[in-house]
């Protein structure tokens, strides 16, 4: 008697704690939904450069005048690999991924010469193999190329150049050229509304609101800034990829991987000089980092990778812009990077080419 009375009683609790999480969907669902729709809405900025690019804010858009981010239109060539299969001359060719692109174009303008661009799929983790393998090539040669350069961006450099990779996923130029590259390689489709899944999510959006980190349940933090850096009503707000600052970044336990890097950039630099080349690598800086004097309350630790390139790898071809981009924010400069972004803005990509230009790197003879 007892036990059916102790059963009968834990049924009624259950059915209690069943009918109390169904009477809070609704309003779980409506949580979302102001989360979703007024707190992370998605900026779509078809003036920047790509209607496909996305961003996060904790705030409504309302940009008070457009970014400083209009690429060209005319007035420079820029040679993709089906481009460059064509040209009898490319004096400038950068190796580089999503920043190397805009740095074209602005090299372009700035040395009124055509430049090529070889996208580099970096994370078949093949990345820095494949290039000494392209160097190696007498396409170079024989289409007049004067000068090398590689981009990779800060949070992603160590890791490119920390291991050659697997040379086996190597393919010849001719065929990176061409657009014949085997499936391995095939872009996966681009999407148009990429939120990495996080914020579909109710507990992740809660965290995304209250915690700088999202507690490690997304990619994305926004943080506060006590000086306006970019045209726009949240001028002082700044988002950034977590992964600014956990990848790439110089303390004790990346030392070993550092030196590794240091030779095989060496490496390269020396391929590049025994063939007559001139080679340069240029890292575009974390926000992060590059922002941290400015930021309130930074949750993070600083690094000091640039800082360490720079005295160590000055001599292989590195070219700093850490300084001169911190210079220019000190001046006030408004929108070098977006806001809601990853990716530098067009004005950067020619502050970054006229670096390039200082240290040597054209316009070629």
């Amino acid at each position: 008697m007892a036990a059916l009375l102790s059963s009968h009683v834990a049924r009624k609790r259950w059915r209690r704690l069943n009918l109390l999480f169904l009477s809070l969907l609704p309003f779980l669902a409506i949580f979302h939904l102001v989360m979703w729709f007024c707190f992370t809405r998605t900026l779509f900025r078809p003036e920047t450069g790509s209607s496909k690019r996305i961003g996060y804010l904790v705030g409504l858009e309302d940009r008070q005048g457009p970014l400083e981010a209009l690429e060209p239109k005319t007035g420079f060539t820029l040679l993709k690999p089906q481009g460059m299969a064509q040209a009898a001359q490319v004096p400038v060719v950068i190796f580089g991924d999503s920043f190397g692109a805009r740095l074209g174009r602005a090299c372009s303008l700035q040395w009124h010469e055509p430049v090529g661009i070889i996208p580099v799929y970096w994370s078949h983790k093949n990345g820095l193999s494949q290039i000494k393998a392209w160097l190696k090539d007498d396409w170079f040669r024989t289409h007049g190329v004067k000068t090398i350069v590689i981009e990779r961006v800060e949070c992603e450099w160590l890791d490119a150049f920390s291991d050659e990779g697997d040379s086996t996923l190597n393919i010849p130029l001719q065929q990176e050229l061409t657009g014949d590259l085997p499936a391995m390689y095939e872009k996966a489709p681009v999407w148009t509304f990429a939120n990495n899944g996080n914020f579909k999510v109710v507990f992740c959006n809660f965290a995304y609101l209250f915690s700088p980190t999202a507690w490690n349940m997304t990619d994305t933090c926004v943080v506060s800034l006590n000086k306006k850096l970019f045209n726009c009503s949240y001028g002082k707000l700044l988002l950034f990829y977590k992964g600014d600052i956990t990848r790439g970044v110089y303390n004790q336990k990346s030392l070993p991987r550092v030196d590794q890097a240091l030779q095989h950039l060496q490496e390269v630099s020396d391929q590049c000089r025994q063939q007559g080349l001139k080679f340069y690598l240029i890292v575009p800086p974390n926000k992060s980092y590059l922002y941290y004097d400015w930021v309130i309350h930074p949750f993070y630790p600083y690094s000091g990778m640039l800082e360490t390139l720079q005295a160590r790898a000055t001599p292989n071809g590195y070219v700093d812009l850490k300084k001169p981009f911190h210079q220019k924010l000190e001046e006030g400069f408004q929108d070098l990077y977006y806001p809601d972004d990853l990716h530098w803005n067009f004005p950067a990509a020619e502050f970054a080419a006229e670096e390039l230009t200082k240290a040597g790197a054209g316009p070629t003879p």
